[in-house]
């Protein structure tokens, strides 16, 4: 929100198209090891030090395979690869550091959810983050002059990794050791699927801003950007639970069981109703006393978007329940579907209708996969769309169990 403020609209939309460009290329050179980390990791599938080697090598292979098409596409564009800047040292020396603490954050997080540190993984960013917001408060008030908010931002992703790599260093002590051939294998057989999975997904989840990009300038991108940061607070906290999710429903000591899944679906879906109703509020207020004028065109869009994000966080949940249960194929189809839906009504519906176009067939794509999820998540377990959106008394308690 600072940020958007300080930036203006056409810088925060430089920043958020390399925002959107930096996830693909994370996306892709990732291969999905991520979330096999997790899955190994929290199920005992493999000794810790060797987990710890897999996820430095892959890090260090993707830090590579950035280098490299970053400068093929300065030789053959003469543009940064993130931001898509005219090359210059400054953009080019902020992607590496913003990139860097992109793959240091993403190994480093995945491997404490391994090792049963979840809570301290998101306590550790939310701090870091914390200190970075004060610093733009400052911007913001005019206090601290001088400093470029890229700057700041690219900065605050790069402090964010290193400090979740000493902290885990501090508190795991464990040192680096091969994989097996065969424990390879199980690695990229699961991340293979997670992988695909993942690159359709990230497609559906970004390609309105390439073609709002592609058809209407960087001020647009800017406005429709911060319209959708608005809607995503919606999934902030069922992305925590279902990060929290797969490594407690994979612990052999202590397996979450299925109905306290449910509570916390159900609890989540009345929380979000009060949330809903906040980030409205917020928004309206942050638009006509906040941001310059010309962000509040995203307004109408935030509205139109909101009912698909509400819908799409119980598919967050469910879907990390399909990826602990290894029912991959279930979130690939489903990924496939949101994409095929959401692309087919933006290509439609952007070019008449700008950001408008783009907030519609958000709703209409994610509301109709989250259909999907709920019916495949019933034929796997009986249950009945009461047992998952209706709430019951006393399950705000279940959410807890998740954070121990």
């Amino acid at each position: 929100m600072f940020l958007a403020a300080i930036a203006g609209a056409e810088l925060f939309g430089i920043i958020s198209l390399m925002i959107v460009n930096a996830a693909a290329f994370i996306i892709i050179t990732d291969f999905g090891t991520g979330a096999s980390l997790v899955w190994h990791g929290a199920g005992n599938e493999m000794q810790r030090e060797r987990i710890l080697y897999f996820a430095a090598a892959s890090g260090l292979l993707q830090l590579l395979l950035f280098i490299l098409a970053d400068v093929v596409a300065i030789k053959l564009s003469g543009r940064t690869l993130l931001a898509r800047q005219p090359f210059n040292t400054r953009y080019a020396s902020l992607e590496m550091l913003y990139f860097t603490g992109l793959i240091v954050i993403e190994k480093y997080t995945s491997l404490l959810y391994a090792y049963g540190k979840a809570t301290l993984a998101n306590k550790v960013l939310s701090i870091v983050t914390a200190c970075f917001l004060f610093g733009f408060l400052l911007m913001y008030l005019k206090i601290a002059v001088g400093i470029n908010a890229f700057t700041l931002y690219c900065s605050m992703v790069f402090v964010s990794g290193f400090v979740q790599a000493i902290v885990f260093h501090i508190t795991v002590s464990t040192e680096f050791m091969k994989p097996a051939n065969k424990e390879v294998k199980s690695l990229l057989s699961f991340s293979g699927i997670v992988f695909i999975t993942n690159i359709i997904q990230f497609f559906a989840y970004r390609l309105d801003f390439w073609l709002v990009d592609h058809f209407y300038a960087d001020i647009q991108l800017g406005i429709y950007a911060q319209a959708n940061r608005f809607a995503q607070l919606v999934w902030v906290i069922p992305t925590i639970i279902a990060s929290l999710l797969a490594p407690a429903l994979r612990n052999t000591a202590e397996t979450l069981e299925d109905k306290t899944l449910l509570a916390v679906s159900r609890s989540l879906n009345l929380i979000n109703v009060f949330i809903l109703i906040c980030i409205v509020a917020a928004a309206w207020s942050c638009y006509y006393w906040f941001f310059p004028p010309e962000y509040s065109q995203g307004m109408p869009a935030l509205l139109i978007m909101l009912p698909g994000y509400f819908f799409f966080a119980t598919t967050t949940l469910l879907a990390a329940w399909f990826s602990a249960k290894r029912f991959l194929r279930v979130n690939l189809l489903g990924s496939t579907i949101c994409f095929l839906l959401i692309a087919v009504a933006d290509l439609v519906l952007i070019p008449i209708y700008s950001i408008r176009g783009a907030a519609i067939a958000n709703t209409l794509a994610y509301s109709a996969t989250t259909l999907y999820f709920v019916l495949q998540f019933r034929k796997h377990t009986s249950v009945t769309f009461r047992d998952i959106f209706l709430w019951k008394k006393n399950e705000i308690s279940s959410i807890k169990t998740l954070f121990r």
